[in-house]
């Protein structure tokens, strides 16, 4: 079996806290899977964690620490993207989007939709009212990204069982 890996843009310390602690609450009053707040990049590459890192290293190389604003709370049909903080597909978002696209040859930028998951598997009936929660503390909050990493991640691979393989700091 091929190992699978996700490159995931990471927010700072600050901000994972404040990331961490709603997926935790949301987790456990949903009763879904907590995970690791991130901004995926690119998802479920079946490349070692070793040959991602190499190439992670080399195209982030002069990528600067960069802040984004929550443009929306919202959520979708996919489990994956159930409940969201969405940021806008724009400024380094957007090149290091561009960035990894062209390094790891997977993904396109014209459907990339920045955002942080909340929760996994919400049920669609409890969406409304959790964004409704959400949206007015986060909504129009600055979130800063310090970190790009490599993730073992895929949707194949349990949440729980989620893990960071490689970190590269932002400049």
């Amino acid at each position: 079996m091929a190992a699978y890996h996700s490159i995931w843009l990471m927010p700072c310390a600050e901000d994972g806290a404040l990331f961490d602690g709603i997926v935790g609450r949301l987790a456990a009053g949903f009763g879904t899977e907590p995970f690791i707040p991130h901004l995926t990049l690119v998802e479920d590459m079946p490349r070692t964690a070793e040959d991602l890192a190499g190439v992670v290293d080399a195209a982030f190389a002069g990528a600067a620490v960069f802040s984004a604003t929550i443009a929306r709370v919202d959520g979708g049909p996919s489990f994956f993207r159930s409940l969201y903080a969405a940021f806008l597909p724009e400024g380094p978002l957007l090149e290091l989007k561009r960035v990894a696209v062209e390094r790891f040859g997977v993904g396109e930028v014209a459907s990339f939709m920045p955002h942080v998951s909340l929760a996994y598997g919400v049920p669609d009936e409890a969406k409304a009212a959790a964004i409704a929660e959400l949206a007015p503390a986060l909504v129009g909050r600055t979130v800063r990204f310090d970190e790009i990493v490599v993730a073992a991640s895929a949707q194949s691979i349990p949440i729980r069982d989620w893990s960071i393989a490689h970190r590269r700091s932002l400049g």
